[in-house]
């Protein structure tokens, strides 16, 4: 797998979501959307009424906490909302067609400008994740793409090892380099890295090589690799 072979991927306070507690499941009554429901025994999992997930995240970066919440829409959309005080600053609606389990994964420090962006497991196939990046800009919520797609993608199998490394260069920039192998013959894996530099709003390819890897070392590939987020879904 080369990042092309694949469905590619995709400040916090003193109390971290890292730190946070689990998240409260707003009380609902039955609701005979039973698919848009299903999901409701994962208490990150978003239903048909809104969902907390964490109290403990600073989205707009201007040093409070704020809330954040979300809802199995429907059965390709889940949404996402922030709450910052008593107000509900903003919403954004995230369109999948990879089945749209609708799952927290978390919250962090993402690119370089303050805030923390937020992780939604919004495609799930056997074994590859699809989340989708939120973040807030100029007083909304918008997607932060992938520089292939609009989502990320992580995967860790037998023959698969896909992931996301957060990281600093010489000048101490943010990166992200997303790395994706296969196994070959032996103990040997090869495939390819992508370093992403954030520039103009949007992450952008800034380098690109091609990685032959041993078993152990192919084996910390998959999955994220960002302080405060989970490696693999909830």
């Amino acid at each position: 797998m080369t990042l092309a072979l694949t469905a590619t991927m995709g400040t916090v306070l003193a109390q971290s979501p890292a730190h946070a507690s689990a998240p409260t499941a707003v009380r609902t009554a039955a609701s005979a959307n039973v698919s848009v429901d299903a999901q409701a025994v994962n208490p990150y999992a978003g239903t048909s009424k809104w969902r907390l997930m964490s109290t403990a995240s600073d989205v707009d970066g201007d040093g409070t906490i704020d809330g954040i919440s979300i809802r199995r829409k429907s059965a390709n959309v889940c949404s996402v909302r922030v709450t910052m005080g008593t107000r509900v600053a903003g919403t954004k609606d995230l369109y999948t067609s990879w089945g749209n389990p609708c799952v927290y994964h978390g919250d962090a420090p993402i690119d370089p400008v303050k805030g923390s962006e937020i992780s939604i497991l919004t495609g799930m196939g056997a074994h590859t994740a699809w989340h989708s990046i939120v973040t807030w800009r100029n007083g909304r919520l918008v997607l932060e793409r992938s520089p292939i797609r609009p989502q990320w993608t992580v995967d860790s199998t037998v023959m698969v090892q896909e992931g996301v490394r957060r990281t600093r260069n010489a000048n101490g920039e943010i990166r992200l380099v997303h790395t994706g192998v296969t196994r070959g013959n032996g103990n040997r894996w090869g495939g390819q890295a992508e370093t992403y530099a954030y520039r103009n709003g949007k992450w952008v390819i800034s380098a690109r090589k091609q990685v032959v890897l041993s078993d152990a070392a192919a084996s910390r590939v998959g999955g994220w690799h960002v302080r405060y987020l989970p490696r693999f879904n909830r």
